[in-house]
């Protein structure tokens, strides 16, 4: 019986992303340790959880061995240049978000890493989001608010009209309408008067 092909997408319900997050990085860590053995080569590996939590794989020592190798093999000479203005663009980004976090919320922002940073920013872009909805929402209502207003002063205008326009003031139909236009008493009266 053959499998059926999983569709790569985000998975929704908690609990099973991260039941299958664990068992992909089992797999991933497996084949890992597999290319290193059967082919001598080094591997390095680092698996970053939803809640940041680190997952480290290396074939040396340590995995900053092989980023020491990387870092020193010629080929990347030329990628140095670029990392490091990406680098530095990084920094001046994570200087103006806890410059922002500190104006904001009284937080130290030395304490935070760049993940929580991240975070918040997202839950600030979040929050902006969800803030122009809202204001769009209390703007249109405004507008429907306004329209029905001008509806309700022209239907009392030509309610108005149309009492005056009948038998001087109120006719034999209305007997309880009131003369400035407010609410018709309407009852039941039961027996003789």
């Amino acid at each position: 019986m053959a499998r059926e092909k999983t569709k790569i997408r985000r998975i929704e319900n908690t609990t099973a992303r991260q039941v299958t997050f664990s068992k992909r990085r089992r797999g991933l860590f497996k084949k890992a340790h597999e290319l290193a053995v059967l082919c001598g080569a080094s591997v390095g590996l680092l698996v970053f959880s939803e809640s940041c939590k680190l997952y480290e794989f290396s074939s040396a020592s340590c995995v900053e061995d092989i980023f020491v190798k990387y870092k020193e093999h010629p080929n990347n000479a030329e990628k140095d240049s670029d990392a490091d203005i990406d680098v530095t663009r990084f920094e001046s980004a994570i200087a103006d978000d806890r410059n922002l976090i500190s104006n904001l919320s009284g937080v130290v922002p030395e304490e935070l890493t760049s993940t929580e940073l991240e975070s918040i920013e997202g839950i600030l872009q979040s929050g902006l989001c969800r803030e122009k909805i809202l204001m769009e929402q209390i703007a249109k209502l405004q507008a429907k608010t306004k329209n029905l207003m001008e509806e309700n002063k022209k239907l009392k205008q030509e309610k108005a009209e149309i009492l005056t326009s009948g038998s001087g003031g109120q006719t034999d139909a209305e007997p309880n309408a009131p003369e400035d236009g407010g609410i018709f008493d309407v009852s039941l009266r039961l027996g003789y008067f």
